[in-house]
């Protein structure tokens, strides 16, 4: 199912999401569940079926409060997408975590609180793969949670600006004890430039061969396999 803004009435966004998660409530045999810009509103006094079907999840501006009671509701959930949500600081304290067991987790410019990340640890020591896109301090904050578990990152970087969020994700890939695998993506790398200013951009070629380096030979406990360069002209 695919529930999508575009068509709703703006003076009524509520409603809309409203709507939408009743009909979310009447299929429980879903497959796959997509919400954009926050179209998904559950509230915990819904009537909610388990769904144990739905292996994948994506939404988008979704705010985090109202889609926890559906994911609590999610026992063989498999792939999680979050793009630009919001407002999960204290799942914690309103909301039981969710059971479900994720291989993939795909978060893009989201801000992940030391409490969501606790909120979602008993669903995330299973991730195969860890998908992340700008956010920042945030990816520090699950290596700490699942940063032993973890045995595949993709970082997908913004590579034309020079971005602190960039940084702090390079740092925090140190976190994860058991990678075995990093792909970085990046396009119009200017080698030159980056030789004059490796230390400033932390997110292009050179950085990422000694990041690779490091992990592959400065901690026995690291066994990282392999590292992939996409679109970094070489």
């Amino acid at each position: 199912m695919y529930c999508s803004p575009h068509r709703r009435n703006k003076k009524q966004p509520k409603e809309y999401a409203t709507l939408a998660g009743e009909i979310v409530a009447c299929c429980p045999e879903l497959r796959y569940l997509a919400g954009e810009c926050g179209s998904l509103y559950f509230t915990s006094n819904m009537s909610l079926p388990e769904y144990p079907y739905l292996r994948e999840l994506k939404v988008s501006g979704q705010n985090l409060h109202t889609l926890a009671p559906l994911l609590s509701r999610l026992c063989n959930l498999k792939s999680f997408e979050m793009l630009q949500s919001h407002n999960g600081d204290d799942l914690l304290e309103h909301f039981s975590p969710p059971r479900f067991k994720l291989s993939t987790l795909s978060i893009s410019q989201t801000e992940l609180s030391p409490g969501l990340c606790k909120w979602l640890e008993s669903s995330s020591q299973s991730i195969e793969c860890l998908e992340v896109q700008e956010i920042g301090m945030s990816l520090g904050h699950l290596a700490k949670v699942i940063g032993g578990f973890v045995t595949k990152v993709h970082v997908k970087i913004v590579v034309d600006s020079i971005a602190d969020s960039d940084s702090e994700t390079i740092s925090a890939l140190f976190g994860f004890a058991g990678l075995r695998r990093l792909r970085v993506d990046g396009s119009k790398i200017n080698k030159e430039r980056l030789l004059d200013r490796a230390g400033a951009a932390t997110y292009e070629l050179a950085t990422l061969l000694a990041l690779a380096e490091r992990l592959s030979y400065a901690n026995e406990h690291l066994l990282l396999r392999a590292v992939d360069r996409y679109g970094c002209g070489i």
